[in-house]
Parts: C-alpha cells; sequence; structure tokens
C-alpha cells in the first residue's frame, strides 16, 4: 500500500510538473471612445449637437485552458454618457453602434423613446451592451433618428 501511494504521488508530481503551469492570467482594460452627433435636417442640419461617450470595461483571460472558471471568451460591458454641446435644448433620439476593425455594427442600443437635453447637461444612460469585441480598434458610431431643437 505505501509503495502504491508513492508511486501515485510521484506521478502526480511528474503529471504536474510536464502541464508547464501555466497560470490563468486576468486582465481589465478599459477602452473609451468619443462619438460626436451631428443633426441631418432642420435647423440642426451639419450642427454637433451631442457628444457621445462609451467606456468599455474589457476583461480577458489567458490562456483559456489555465482559468478553469473563466469564460470560454472575453466580454466587456458598455456604458454610455451623452454630453449636449448644442446652444439650446435639443431632443435626440439615437442609435448607438459598436463596429468591428471592418466597420461592420457588431451590437446596438437603439433609443426608441428619445431625451431632451439642455445646453452643457450630461445623462448618463448607463450599460447599453454587453459585447465580445473590444471598443478598440473597431469603434463606434451613432445614427441620430431625431435631433431637434425644443422650446
Amino acid at each position: 500500500m505505501w509503495i502504491r501511494c508513492s508511486r501515485l504521488a510521484a506521478i502526480s508530481i511528474v503529471f504536474l510538473a510536464g502541464c508547464g503551469g501555466s497560470d490563468c492570467k486576468v486582465e481589465d482594460v478599459q477602452y473609451t471612445k468619443s462619438v460626436d452627433a451631428v443633426g441631418y435636417v432642420g435647423a440642426t442640419k451639419d450642427v454637433t449637437v451631442a457628444r457621445f461617450e462609451l467606456t468599455q470595461d474589457f476583461i480577458t483571460h489567458t490562456p483559456y485552458a489555465a482559468c478553469a472558471d473563466g469564460p470560454l471568451q472575453d466580454v466587456g460591458n458598455v456604458s454610455l454618457t451623452i454630453k449636449s454641446v448644442a446652444s439650446q435644448p435639443v431632443f435626440l433620439k439615437y442609435d448607438v453602434q459598436g463596429l468591428n476593425t471592418s466597420g461592420v455594427p457588431v451590437w446596438s442600443h437603439a433609443d426608441t423613446l428619445g431625451v431632451t437635453l439642455a445646453p452643457n447637461q450630461s445623462l448618463s444612460v448607463g450599460q447599453i451592451a454587453t459585447t465580445a469585441e473590444p471598443l478598440d480598434p473597431g469603434g463606434a458610431r451613432v445614427l441620430l433618428q431625431a435631433a431637434n431643437y425644443v422650446p
């Protein structure tokens, strides 16, 4: 019995040493993107009316094989803050899209109700997407459905 246990212990040590002992490395990288929203009709045509600030906390795991409790892919949460740069109150309806390196949308967040912002007002929308695509180097764009000055 003693010899059998000693052999098992020796085999276990050799097995662990032979695996290379890779440690799971978890890294949290924060990406940011700023996108200007430009009106397209009426009084706001060709006028920058708002700045969309995107922040992504992107978590990576390397190597995946060493991360037994980790995910099978890297992922990040995207948060949005909108700041009015218009000289008067403005109503916005928008769609924010995350892009891959080819410029193809990989996620989207559409505001179907719209928001009204006073001049220089900031609105923290909060988390708008969870994605396996980092904001960098792909980026983001804002498509406006409405950008109107309001009384």
